[in-house]
C-alpha cells in the first residue's frame, strides 16, 4: 500500500528552522498552472484537431502542426510578439511540461554543471541538442508564409466548430458583430496599412469635419495610420466570457459592412442552425438586404440601433407620437450603498459617513455637480414596420425616452427582426455590447493585439489570429475549470493565478510547511549567517541531484 504523508501548514516553524539552514524538501507551487492550460487542449486531442484542419504552407512537415501551434500560443500567452522570444519562453512556461514524455531531458553540463533542458525534436536531424522542441525560426517562417485569407477563414470556420464541440456557447446564442480600429507607427511599409485623420475619441473624422470642431478639438485630431478588424464574438446575459468566433483583417480600402454576412454565413456554415439565435450590431453595420438574409435564411435575429436620419428612424417617432398607445415607464433601481465591515467600530462608522458628507457638501460649494444618473426609462414598441425598402423582412422598432438627473431627456430607437413583446428585454439585450466592450479593450490593450514586429501583412494577421485564439481558449479553460472569475481579468492578472508569477515557494522541515513568495525567500537566504548558508547549501544541493536523477516527465494521455 502506498504510503501517505501529511503536512500541517506552520509558517514561523519552517521560517525558524530555514533560518538555521535545516529543510527537508523546497517546492515551486501554485493554484492553477499554465501546465495545465496546455495539457486540457494538448492531451485532449484539441490541438492536433485544430492542426489537422490549419491551412499548412508545407507539404512536408518536419515538425507537427500541433507543436507549431503550441508555441504560438505560449508566445501570445506570455505577451511576446517576437519569435525570438520562444527559447526564453519555452524554458519558463507551462507548454515545456504538458509536451509528451520523452520530448524534454534533464542534463547537468560537465563543465560547468549547470542544469539545463534539452528537447529531442520530432525529427532525426538533430546534430546538437535543441533548447526548444522547433525552431523559433521555423515558428515565424511557418507564420509568414501561411495565406492570411486561408488563416482567418480557418478561425471562423475551424476553429467555431471545435468551441462549439467543446461546448463554449451558451445555449441562448448571443453574439456581437463590432469593428475595431488597430493602429501602428506611421510606417508605409506595414502592408496594407491605410492612414486616416482621428478626433479625440479614436473615430474617423474628415478634414471638413475637422474644421468645424472647436480649436481645443481639433488640436487632438491626429493623422494614424491603421488596419480595420471585424470581429464575430459571443457572450451570455451574465457576461460571463467573452469568446471570438470569427475574424476579419481588412486590406486596402475595404469597409466592415461587407464582412457582415460573410462572416455570419462562415460561422453557421461552421457550426450549424440555431446556435446563433440573437446577434447585437452597432450603426456602422446597417445594411438592409444583410439584414434580411441574416434573418430568412441563417434563422437569427438581429438587433441594432436607429441612425437618425433614416426613414424608418422618423416615420416610428412620428407613429409613436400619433398612436395611443401608452408608454412603458420603467426606473432603473437605486443603488445601495456598501455595507460596512461588520468588525468596524460603530463610532468609526459615523466618522466615515460624516466625512463623505463634508466632501459632498465641499463639491457643491465648489460649483461640482454630480454626475447626471438615469432617473426613467420610457418605452414603446412599432409593431412590423416595413417602410424600409432595402429590408426585406419586418422590423419591430422599439423607441426610447431616457430622462436624466439634470433634466436632458434623450431620444433614440432600436430595431429587431424579432417579435417584440418586451421591449425592455431588447434594451437590456443590446445593452450588453457596452458591457462587453470591457473585453474588447482587454484583447486590445492587455493582450498586445497590436503587437507587431514584422510589416508583413502575413504576419500581422497572425498576430491578431493567435491572440484571439489564445484569448478564447483561455476563457474557456477557466470556466470549465471553475475559475471563471478570472475570465474578465487582465493578462497581467492572468499571469499571476498561471503563470510563475503567481508561484510560491514551498518549504518542508520536520512535517510542518510554509508558504513564502519569492521576494521573502530571497531575503531569508542573503540574510543567513555563514553556518546555516553553508548547511542550506549542502541541502539543496542533494536536492538538486536526486531531482535530476528522477523520470523527466510524468506520463500524461497518449494523443490519438
Amino acid at each position: 500500500m502506498r504510503a501517505w504523508h501529511a503536512f500541517e501548514e506552520d509558517k514561523s516553524f519552517v521560517l525558524e528552522h530555514l533560518q538555521a539552514g535545516f529543510l527537508d524538501h523546497l517546492e515551486v507551487v501554485s493554484r492553477v498552472v499554465e501546465t495545465q492550460f496546455f495539457q486540457h487542449f494538448i492531451g485532449s486531442g484539441g490541438m492536433e484537431r485544430l492542426a489537422a484542419s490549419y491551412p499548412s504552407p508545407r507539404k512536408k512537415h518536419d515538425v507537427p502542426p500541433w507543436v507549431y501551434l503550441s508555441s504560438q500560443m505560449t508566445l501570445r500567452l506570455h505577451g511576446s510578439p517576437g519569435y525570438g522570444s520562444l527559447p526564453y519562453v519555452m524554458h519558463c512556461g507551462g507548454l515545456r511540461d504538458a509536451l509528451e514524455a520523452g520530448q524534454v531531458e534533464r542534463k547537468l553540463d560537465s563543465e560547468t554543471q549547470e542544469p539545463s533542458l534539452s528537447f529531442r525534436g520530432y525529427n532525426h536531424k538533430n546534430d546538437y541538442n535543441r533548447v526548444t522542441p522547433c525552431d523559433h525560426d521555423y515558428v515565424r517562417k511557418f507564420a509568414r508564409d501561411t495565406d492570411p485569407v486561408a488563416l482567418q477563414a480557418w478561425f471562423s470556420r475551424h476553429v467555431a466548430r471545435y468551441l462549439g464541440e467543446i461546448g463554449a456557447y451558451d445555449p441562448e446564442g448571443i453574439f456581437m458583430l463590432d469593428g475595431s480600429y488597430l493602429f501602428v507607427p506611421d510606417n508605409d511599409r506595414y502592408e496594407h496599412s491605410r492612414r486616416a485623420y482621428f478626433d479625440k475619441h479614436n473615430h474617423p473624422i474628415s478634414k471638413d469635419d475637422i474644421a468645424k470642431l472647436p480649436p481645443q478639438d481639433q488640436r487632438r485630431c491626429r493623422l494614424r495610420r491603421y488596419y480595420q478588424m471585424v470581429g464575430l464574438s459571443h457572450t451570455n446575459r451574465r457576461q460571463d466570457c467573452l469568446i471570438y468566433s470569427g475574424a476579419r483583417v481588412l486590406p486596402g480600402e475595404g469597409h466592415e459592412v461587407h464582412e457582415l454576412l460573410p462572416l455570419v454565413r462562415d460561422f453557421v456554415g461552421a457550426v450549424g442552425p440555431g446556435v446563433l439565435r440573437t446577434l447585437l450590431l452597432d450603426r456602422g453595420f446597417i445594411d438592409g438586404y444583410s439584414i434580411g438574409t441574416i434573418k430568412q435564411e441563417l434563422g437569427a435575429d438581429v438587433i441594432l440601433p436607429l441612425k437618425a436620419n433614416m426613414d424608418i428612424t422618423r416615420d416610428a417617432w412620428r407613429l409613436g407620437r400619433v398612436d395611443r398607445e401608452p408608454w412603458q415607464v420603467w426606473e432603473p433601481p437605486r443603488r445601495q450603498k456598501p455595507p460596512h465591515p461588520p468588525q468596524r467600530p460603530e463610532h468609526i462608522r459615523r466618522a466615515e459617513e460624516k466625512r463623505q458628507q463634508t466632501v459632498a457638501q465641499k463639491k457643491l460649494d465648489a460649483g461640482i455637480q454630480p454626475p447626471p444618473c438615469l432617473l426613467r426609462v420610457e418605452l414603446k414598441t412599432i409593431p412590423r414596420m416595413r417602410l424600409w425598402t432595402e429590408c426585406p423582412v419586418p422590423l419591430d422598432v422599439v423607441l426610447l425616452r431616457e430622462h436624466r438627473s439634470d433634466g436632458e431627456v434623450s431620444e433614440w430607437g432600436l430595431m429587431t427582426t424579432r417579435e417584440v413583446w418586451d421591449p425592455l428585454e431588447i434594451r437590456e439585450l443590446y445593452g450588453l455590447r457596452s458591457s462587453c466592450e470591457e473585453g474588447w479593450r482587454q484583447s486590445k490593450c492587455f493582450w498586445d493585439l497590436t503587437g507587431f514586429r514584422s510589416c508583413s501583412f502575413s504576419l500581422v494577421v497572425s498576430q491578431i489570429i493567435f491572440v484571439l485564439l489564445c484569448y478564447s481558449l483561455l476563457q474557456v479553460f477557466l470556466i470549465k475549470t471553475e475559475r471563471g472569475d478570472l475570465a474578465k481579468a487582465t493578462r497581467q492578472r492572468l499571469l499571476a493565478e498561471l503563470l510563475p508569477y503567481g508561484e510560491k515557494i514551498a518549504v518542508y522541515c520536520k512535517n510542518r510547511v510554509g508558504y513564502f513568495s519569492v521576494g521573502e525567500y530571497t531575503q531569508i537566504i542573503l540574510t543567513l549567517e555563514e553556518g546555516a548558508r553553508r548547511r542550506l547549501l549542502g541541502r539543496v544541493r542533494r536536492l538538486q541531484k536526486s531531482h535530476l536523477e528522477r523520470p523527466a516527465l510524468p506520463d500524461r494521455p497518449t494523443l490519438k
